[in-house]
C-alpha cells in the first residue's frame, strides 16, 4: 500500500493510473465502468425517441443530431464521472498521455471546446441566444468552480445544476430538449469540473 492507494472506512482509493489511458473510461475501469461509459447513454435516444420525438414533426437530419447531442450529453456524464477517469483527472501522476489525453485533463479547455449546443439553432427553431447563453454559463460556472475552495466545489457545482434546472423550463428551449441544457451543465461543471476520489472494489484496481 502507498500513499495513493489508501482504504477510509472500508472504501478502497486507488490513484494509481496504470496501463493505458481509454478517452471514455480513463485508466483500469472494471468491465462495469467501461459497460456504462460505452453503452449506457444509448437508452436515452431510444426512449426519447419512443415517447417523445415520435410525435414531432422533425426531419430525419432533426433526429440524428438530437440523438448523437443525447448520446453526447448523456454520455459524457457518466464517463467523467467513473471512478477510473477521475483518477485520471485529478491525479499528480506524470503521465505519457497523447494530445486527445491531455485535452481530456484540461480544466478549461475541455469545456472551451463544448460547442455543441450551437448544433441546436442551427437545425431547430429556437434563438441563437440559447447557445449563447448556456455556453456561457457553462464557461463562467468552471472558472467559478475552479476558483472556489476543494471542500466547497461539490456543493456549489450541485446549487448551479439546481439553478440550470429552474431556469431551463424558464428560457425559451426547442420543443423536445428542452432537457439537455441542464445535462450540459451536469456534465461539465459536475462531472467533469469537480474532484472525487476514485473508489475502487479493491485498492488492486
Amino acid at each position: 500500500m502507498t500513499k495513493d492507494q489508501i482504504t477510509i472506512k472500508d472504501a478502497p482509493i486507488n490513484w494509481q493510473c496504470n496501463g493505458k489511458f481509454n478517452f471514455t473510461t480513463g485508466y483500469g475501469a472494471t468491465k462495469a465502468e467501461s459497460a456504462i461509459a460505452n453503452y449506457a447513454a444509448f437508452i436515452a435516444p431510444a426512449i426519447l425517441y419512443f415517447f417523445a420525438w415520435k410525435e414531432l414533426d422533425w426531419s430525419v437530419l432533426q433526429i440524428i443530431v438530437a440523438a448523437v447531442l443525447t448520446l453526447d450529453m448523456i454520455g459524457g456524464v457518466l464517463t467523467n464521472s467513473l471512478g477510473s477517469m477521475k483518477r485520471y483527472l485529478y491525479t499528480d501522476q506524470n503521465l505519457d498521455v497523447n494530445w486527445l489525453g491531455k485535452l481530456v485533463r484540461s480544466k478549461f479547455l475541455f469545456p472551451a471546446i463544448h460547442f455543441q449546443l450551437f448544433a441546436i439553432p442551427l437545425c431547430f427553431d429556437i434563438a441563437w441566444s440559447y447557445a449563447f447563453f448556456w455556453y456561457g454559463m457553462m464557461m463562467a460556472s468552471i472558472v467559478f468552480i475552479h476558483f472556489t475552495p476543494l471542500y466547497l466545489q461539490r456543493p456549489v457545482a450541485l446549487l448551479i445544476v439546481i439553478l440550470s434546472i429552474i431556469l431551463a423550463p424558464l428560457i425559451p428551449s426547442p420543443v423536445g430538449l428542452e432537457w439537455i441544457a441542464p445535462i450540459f451543465m451536469i456534465k461539465l461543471v459536475l462531472s467533469h469540473g469537480v474532484r472525487e476520489e476514485p473508489y475502487r472494489r479493491t485498492l488492486a484496481e
